[in-house]
């Protein structure tokens, strides 16, 4: 199918926006990207569907870096369901995922590595929903955060060692490692750390020699530490932050994916057990905080949500995140090129996602208006998804418009 998307606002994914312009997809991929002027002649081509974009914005799929997503949304009744009942709510999130237009998630952390097994369905057409990014179910400490959920316990270097291995074995495309409790780890001082240095970097070292990125979940400054001076790729929620440490993380390259999120579900809209909403109004201001700092230092910033797990933020929301990113100092460009050409960056997916650039995938996503004035329409105003040249999404039927020669 030979797609020609004229006069619309064209967000490249790079930071870049050009008015009246649009692209053309042939088959899986982008073929051409610019004005509408230089594209317009092609709308004669026998075969060709224009889609009019008047009043509307194209971009790069989005991408999530960091969900939940296996076994759908949370609810306290359903941890304990079996893993074919929780599968099953897997695939409805993760289609839900896609509507939202978000074409590329990395899963955060799985009971029954059931990213792993979604993946390999969306790769074999037995289902759709956007490229996966597995992590599988995730390492932690003894008793560590999310020993209790989905995380496989692990203790000393040797120990972890083998565990990395054993994600990459069950394959595992990233290692996820929980660097200190969280708000969710009921108890526990939520500015403390889990594995060691030594630990963090026997991980690390497993991980990268085979081409694996590890993130981290990293709240409390002792965290952080261990996971920047061993050299994961990034550092989820990064509430305790410090100057020193943020410094460091941009002159490495290291990755902040900082999450509101989940936060905002319990402080804001109270949707949690009153324990929970206490640690959260704890690190609210520490987290806004370090977030300020890290964008005025220049720490690279990837988007990610947390959706999902116990975060009470539903798959498919995913967008939310965008808005708060915004609240609390990014501007709306910024947090779009967040979504797309860093997060793809940082997923080392950027050769084939990310940006709107002739070779690359063709994963698209159309709202009506212009982000870049009103963040809030990319939870709102989601109108097509296109996933690798196929139209996932078509609210207005644009689509199913003119076809053919002379059209």
């Amino acid at each position: 199918m030979t797609m020609l998307f004229l006069n619309g606002t064209v967000i490249d994914g790079s930071g870049r926006l050009i008015e009246r312009a649009g692209a053309v997809v042939e088959d899986s991929r982008l073929t051409a990207v610019g004005p509408t002027a230089q594209l317009e002649p092609r709308r004669r081509e026998p075969g060709i569907t224009v889609v009019d974009l008047r009043g509307m914005t194209l971009m790069p799929g989005l991408i999530d870096t960091h969900v939940h997503i296996a076994g759908g949304d949370f609810e306290p009744h359903r941890e304990g369901e079996p893993a074919g009942l929780a599968a099953f709510r897997t695939v409805e999130a993760a289609t839900r995922t896609l509507m939202a237009g978000f074409t590329t998630i990395r899963v955060s952390g799985s009971r029954d590595h059931l990213d792993i097994d979604l993946r390999d369905a969306i790769n074999a057409g037995a289902l759709v929903g956007p490229r996966v990014v597995a992590s599988g179910r995730g390492i932690t400490t003894t008793g560590g955060h999310y020993h209790n959920w989905c995380a496989v316990e692990a203790d000393g270097v040797d120990a972890v060692r083998r565990e990395v291995r054993a994600h990459i074995k069950r394959g595992a495309d990233s290692i996820k490692l929980m660097l200190s409790p969280g708000v969710a780890t009921k108890g526990a001082n939520v500015n403390s750390e889990h594995f060691s240095l030594e630990e963090v970097q026997a991980a690390v070292y497993e991980a990268h020699k085979v081409g694996r990125p590890v993130q981290t979940h990293a709240i409390g400054i002792g965290g952080i530490r261990n996971g920047v001076a061993a050299g994961v790729d990034s550092i989820d929620h990064g509430h305790y932050l410090d100057e020193e440490q943020a410094l460091i993380m941009k002159a490495k390259g290291i990755y902040l994916v900082p999450t509101f999120g989940p936060v905002y579900y319990y402080v804001s809209k109270r949707e949690a057990e009153s324990w929970r909403i206490a640690r959260a109004e704890q690190v609210e201001p520490l987290h806004a905080k370090a977030f300020r700092m890290a964008l005025d230092i220049g720490v690279p910033i990837a988007m990610g949500c947390d959706c999902g797990a116990q975060s009470r933020m539903p798959n498919g929301s995913n967008a939310l995140e965008l808005e708060l990113m915004v609240k609390y100092g990014m501007t709306p460009m910024a947090a779009l090129v967040a979504a797309t050409r860093e997060a793809a960056r940082l997923l080392r997916l950027s050769d084939t996602v990310g940006t709107l650039e002739p070779g690359k995938a063709a994963d698209l996503v159309v709202v009506a208006g212009n982000p870049v004035d009103d963040i809030r329409v990319m939870q709102t105003a989601v109108k097509m998804v296109v996933q690798g040249g196929v139209l996932r999404r078509d609210d207005l039927g644009l689509a199913g418009g003119a076809t053919g020669a002379g059209a």
